[in-house]
């Protein structure tokens, strides 16, 4: 797959993927601060790691106990796995909308072209997705996917994997 949506994913959704063991404690403090701000739950904790444990093996229930196990397990789950396989594995069972399951498909189904394809901005539009695949599907509603887009541009700019000419080339 191309290096791009490896790239974007991680920069949208764990920032600190490759500092961590699988649980992201300084993460998990900001979600919980902004969440706190809001009075309601605006931004998830949860690691590229523990969303992986959680599609695969636990489910998907709002409880402490399912929180805590799916901390324990990703855990696990980074001292046993490289974390280029774990990026990897997410991003090939992750739900991108549209009945399309793993970046293969996704690929194939908003873009017509194979993941080894995809340049920065059609990765950064699939990465998008992910948070809430519906809400952000360029097929029903294109605003609010480029929106989302953007956004996961602005956060690869804040993290330094591209610069701000190639956010504003794209």
């Amino acid at each position: 797959m191309s290096i791009w949506i490896r790239k974007a994913t991680i920069a949208v959704e764990d920032r600190r993927f490759f500092e961590h063991g699988g649980v992201d404690v300084e993460g998990i403090a900001r979600a919980a601060v902004t969440d706190i701000k809001a009075g309601r739950i605006v931004e998830g904790g949860s690691t590229i790691t523990q969303q992986l444990v959680r599609n695969l093996y636990i489910s998907r229930e709002r409880t402490v106990q399912r929180k805590l196990k799916e901390a324990c397990l990703a855990t696990k789950l980074d001292r046993a796995h490289t974390k280029p396989w774990i990026l990897t594995t997410y991003l090939n069972q992750i739900y991108y909308g549209n009945q399309a399951y793993g970046i293969e498909a996704a690929s194939q189904t908003y873009f017509s072209k194979p993941a080894k394809e995809l340049r920065l901005t059609e990765s950064a539009l699939l990465a998008g997705l992910t948070q809430a695949p519906s809400i952000f599907n360029p097929f029903t509603n294109a605003p609010r996917a480029l929106a989302r887009r953007a956004e996961v541009l602005r956060a690869m700019v804040d993290t330094g994997v591209i610069t701000q000419r190639k956010f504003a080339r794209a």
